[in-house]
């Protein structure tokens, strides 16, 4: 679980880092713009047997996403929690590999940005269009499928150097 927790730190941190070097706009997305947490929470979640925990820990890390970085308590803690039954419902149909992985990451990249979207044209949040929602996602594809794969890599690595077991 730790090792789990790490990562999502990281991942979360790396989220602030990379939006400070490579800074977005609605009208300029860099293309090293995706939800970092969201990738890892697809990565890890093959690694849990005890989802209460999955769960908590994703849930946990929504809160502080949205603490942190949106200030839009508790929208980004339900996002992460609904990503979450994403995950577990694409992982029971089918098998842990990286091209499994990677697509799930994206699909779980788009949920994202397609309820934020919806939510926010609910609340009348801001000007924002089915075209940008379009360029946010597309712009993210790269990055999301990089992070995974890298990260898919390092996490099969480190389980099976140093013989970790699943969480229970």
């Amino acid at each position: 679980m730790i090792v789990s927790i790490i990562y999502l730190l990281f991942s979360f941190i790396l989220e602030g880092f990379m939006s400070n070097i490579f800074s977005s706009t609605l009208s300029n997305i860099s293309i090293f713009s995706t939800i970092y947490t969201v990738v890892a929470i697809v990565v890890i979640y093959p690694y849990f047997v005890n989802e209460k925990k999955f769960f908590l820990l994703i849930g946990i890390f929504g809160f502080l996403f949205d603490v942190v970085y949106t200030s839009t308590f508790p929208l980004n803690l339900i996002i992460f929690l609904l990503i979450g039954l994403v995950v577990k419902l694409l992982n029971s149909l089918f098998q842990d590999n990286i091209l499994m992985c990677s697509l799930i990451s994206l699909l779980c990249i788009i949920t994202y940005h397609v309820v934020t979207f919806i939510v926010l044209i609910i609340v009348k949040y801001a000007d924002y269009n089915v075209m940008l929602l379009f360029n946010i996602i597309i712009h993210s594809l790269l990055t999301t499928l990089i992070y995974t794969i890298i990260s898919y890599f390092i996490f099969k690595f480190i389980f099976s150097k140093f013989n970790l077991k699943q969480v229970k």
